[in-house]
């Protein structure tokens, strides 16, 4: 059964057969509210805003749905740069912004990009920063498990899939960054686990 999962956007929150469970990136701000220290709120939301709106473009962009006269011109660099991407890589989509959910662990998700580079799999998260941080490898390493659990029939159990941040800057060339460690699933699983027991507190 796959409906269990609801998304509230306008909460960012999450439920899973009726029951309010954590988002990947919220179980992951113990590891990562340590990389924002000190850093001006406004200038965090106003990125926060930025990277929705990228993350939205894209995935009209990559489902073939964007009008394109309806992006704003502080978002047309980040369209060239993803465009760019594509094209110079050679990426073929087949999930963008993809809902997943792992029963097992109790959490929910929205995964930026998923498909072909190379002709291998891979599962990318996009981002309009100039510095990718530290949790990306977890968070990329959440989604992939996840997807294994909701989408086998998209990720089978024992395929394997290559994992990346895509780092769209300004004013600068698309890079991918690779995430290859095995411990990204336990760290994502321990910040779960220590969110968790907070929450219960």
């Amino acid at each position: 059964m796959k409906s269990g999962l609801q998304f509230d956007e306008a909460r960012h929150a999450y439920t899973l057969d009726g029951v309010a469970v954590p988002g990947v990136t919220t179980a992951l701000k113990v590891c990562s509210a340590a990389d924002y220290a000190g850093v001006d709120p406004e200038v965090m939301a106003r990125a926060a805003a930025r990277g929705t709106a990228v993350h939205r473009m894209i995935e009209l962009d990559a489902t073939g749905r964007l009008d394109e006269t309806s992006v704003d011109d502080q978002l047309l660099p980040y369209l060239e740069k993803w465009r760019q991407f594509v094209t110079q890589s050679r990426f073929v989509p087949i999930l963008a912004e993809h809902r997943v959910a792992s029963r097992r662990y109790g959490y929910g998700g929205t995964l930026d990009l998923f498909g072909f580079l190379n002709d291998k799999l891979a599962l990318i998260d996009a981002k309009s920063v100039v510095r990718v941080m530290p949790t990306t490898g977890p968070q990329t390493a959440a989604y992939e498990l996840a997807l294994r659990e909701w989408d086998p029939h998209i990720l089978p159990p024992h395929s394997k899939v290559a994992r990346y941040a895509l780092q769209l800057p300004r004013d600068a060339r698309w890079q991918l960054v690779p995430f290859t460690s095995p411990r990204d699933t336990r760290t994502f699983l321990a910040a779960l686990e220590i969110h968790n027991f907070i929450t219960r507190k």
